[in-house]
């Protein structure tokens, strides 16, 4: 109740003078009722979570301040301050408050590398070594993955990281220096580890991008804190253990030789200053295909990955065939996806077949219809057949009910079932002013 009236407070304080004061922002508060048994009987408990989020942003001159809060039952959850600043000379400054961080390496499977805390009774981990992209892809609840961190949460708020980057963009070339402070302690007893990250580049008037980034204590990757929720997310790089040289990379992208544009990166690690990979893609067009080959090289120039896509438009359809060899070499593919996408109007629609050894076969629909003031969004998932093996079925809809002036007001409700039980019910309103 504390963390609720304190949210409301924060709404009243900003929102009013926010039509005549140059601040934007939005105000959220989403609310998930859950059996706590569920599919066990009719008559059950009910589990509740109430999460509000808060997001303000203020310009002044060439000047934009930004902070980010967010309240659950246990209070705040969340907290982060930016400042941006510059045009040619620019410079960024992020401030997170959280009572966990969670380092996540930028593989296929988005594998949690460091957590701090981690999971109680897991020796020696468990959040170490997570995959956690099946937490947050089509198949999983949005409250899969907050249930397994809540015991991650029970430490107060401090400070967890420092993103600070200054750079200078001019005449197609910049060189930037990002400075990355973690800290992996406990509020009794912090522990910082910090990361730098060099990167210079320029792009072209043809359009040809080139860029060489150097990165010590961290490596390529992002970091989440609280329930790893989008507004929890950032993106600017991993810290690792050590403050030494991690990587070496070499991007190209958008060369263009004979109507084929191709791009590749190539990766050294360190201490042993040896090639690690090369990530070459192509792409162009043939008789009205637009065709894809990404091929990854390991460190012995053995293919280690492999992935063929095919995509074609044809009126307001778009269809695209892929196939995934993970292994490189031995062109398998035992990964295979048929998409088709179409769009009519207000009305949106995604078919997916993925085949995945060793899951089968998962068929998602998706329909989305937006008749304003009424967006609409349905998804439907099987696993194992075309439309037998029903897996999950989830249901939003929400109505813009007020608009006016540099506010817009809208509500609405998200359900899902999964297989024979209703998993959840989550009610939302939002406010948006600018």
């Amino acid at each position: 109740m504390r963390s609720a009236l304190t949210f409301v407070a924060l709404v009243a304080l900003f929102a009013q003078p926010a039509f005549a004061a140059p601040i934007s922002g939005q105000a959220i508060v989403s609310i998930f009722f859950e059996p706590a048994n569920p599919g066990e009987s009719k008559l059950d408990q009910i589990a509740m979570d109430v999460e509000a989020g808060l997001r303000l942003e203020l310009f002044v001159g060439g000047l934009s301040l930004s902070s980010i809060s967010i309240f659950s039952f246990k209070g705040p959850e969340f907290q982060a301050f930016e400042l941006r600043a510059g045009m040619a000379i620019f410079m960024r400054h992020i401030g997170i408050f959280a009572p966990n961080i969670i380092e996540v390496s930028d593989d296929p499977f988005w594998t949690v590398s460091h957590a701090v805390p981690e999971l109680p009774g897991c020796p020696p981990s468990c959040l170490t070594g997570l995959p956690l992209r099946m937490f947050l892809d089509d198949l999983a609840s949005p409250l899969d993955l907050p249930k397994m961190l809540d015991p991650t949460l029970n430490e107060p708020l401090q400070f967890r990281k420092l993103i600070s980057q200054i750079g200078i963009d001019l005449a197609g070339l910049r060189f930037s220096v990002t400075l990355l402070l973690a800290n992996w302690g406990t509020p009794q007893s912090p522990s910082f580890e910090t990361g730098l990250i060099l990167e210079a580049g320029g792009l072209t008037m043809g359009g040809l991008e080139v860029l060489a980034q150097t990165y010590i204590g961290a490596r390529q990757g992002w970091e989440c804190f609280g329930e790893c929720k989008p507004w929890e997310r950032f993106f600017e790089g991993q810290v690792v253990s050590g403050f030494d040289f991690q990587q070496e990379k070499l991007i190209v992208r958008n060369l263009r030789i004979s109507g084929i544009t191709v791009g590749f990166e190539l990766v050294f690690d360190f201490p042993s200053v040896g090639f690690s990979q090369l990530a070459i893609v192509a792409r162009g067009a043939l008789l009205g295909v637009l065709i894809q080959q990404e091929i990854v090289f390991d460190y012995q120039a053995i293919p280690s990955f492999l992935r063929w896509a095919w995509t074609v438009r044809w009126g307001e359809a778009l269809f695209t065939l892929e196939l995934i060899d993970p292994d490189g070499g031995t062109l398998d593919f035992s990964m295979k996806r048929f998409g088709l996408f179409m769009d009519w109007a207000s009305i949106t629609l995604r078919n997916e077949l993925v085949l995945q050894d060793p899951f089968g076969l998962v068929h998602l629909i998706e329909i989305a219809v937006g008749l304003e003031p009424f967006q609409f969004k349905s998804q439907t998932v099987f696993l194992g057949g075309l439309i037998n093996g029903f897996y999950t079925q989830k249901v939003r809809g929400e109505w813009r009910f007020i608009e006016h002036e540099g506010w817009v007001a809208s509500g609405g409700i998200e359900t899902q079932m999964r297989r024979e039980y209703l998993l959840y019910v989550g009610p939302f309103v939002s406010l948006e002013f600018r």
